[in-house]
Formats: C-alpha cells, structure tokens, sequence
C-alpha cells in the first residue's frame, strides 16, 4: 500500500487505520478520480466472471513492482461522504435505480411466465 495513504495531506502519519469516510476529520484529501482503460477493462472482467451486477472494486499499485493489485470486492462499502460534490453523482441513487429496474424486468418475466402457462396454479 503507498504510504501516503497512511498520511494526511500535510504528510503526517495518521495514527489510526485511515478511512476515506473520515478523511475530512483526519485530514486526508478525497476527490473523484478515474481509474485507466486497462483498470476498469480488468473490474468488468472480474464482475462478469464473478457474476456481480453491483458493486465496487478497490485496487492499488505495488511501488515496488508497478503491478496492480485488486482486492474488496464490495456494495459501495468506504464511499465518501458527499459522493455528489466529490465524484458528481450518487452512487445510492444509481444503486437505488437499478435494484427498481431489476425488480420490474424480474416482476414483468415473471408475468410472462404465468401468462404462458395459462394462469397461476
């Protein structure tokens, strides 16, 4: 893990275990990024694979090897705390979106395959 992760912005070493939801109180910088090509073509194959349809995915780089590492294969756990202001949307709201647009095309098959088969039994 890079060490400035384990640092404020003023590069003090921060004495407890750092949380990106707390940057604010330790004085860690949080501000949205994104991630390379090559790192978000590597997420999509381990979802896919993994059969994940929500989800997050940490990663780091090795400094003394360059190589990326993937790990925390995760629902949105360690988001920051005005994901709106930092990363210009809400990931809950997107989350929220989803599990409703999945519920309908579960509820509409569903309705399909009672219709098929002639009623409920």
């Amino acid at each position: 893990m890079p060490g400035g992760y384990r640092q404020n912005t003023r590069g003090e070493e921060l004495t407890r275990i750092a949380c990106p939801v707390d940057a604010p109180k330790s004085g860690m910088k949080v501000e949205g990024y994104q991630a390379p090509r090559q790192v978000i073509e590597d997420v999509e194959r381990i979802v896919e694979l993994a059969g994940v349809e929500v989800g997050g995915i940490e990663y780091v780089i090795d400094d003394r090897t360059g190589r990326q590492l993937y790990y925390d294969v995760n629902a949105l756990s360690n988001f920051v705390a005005d994901p709106v202001r930092v990363v210009g949307f809400n990931p809950y709201a997107r989350l929220a979106d989803f599990l409703i647009a999945e519920a309908q095309r579960h509820e509409a098959s569903r309705g399909e395959r009672v219709a098929a088969s002639g009623g409920p039994r």
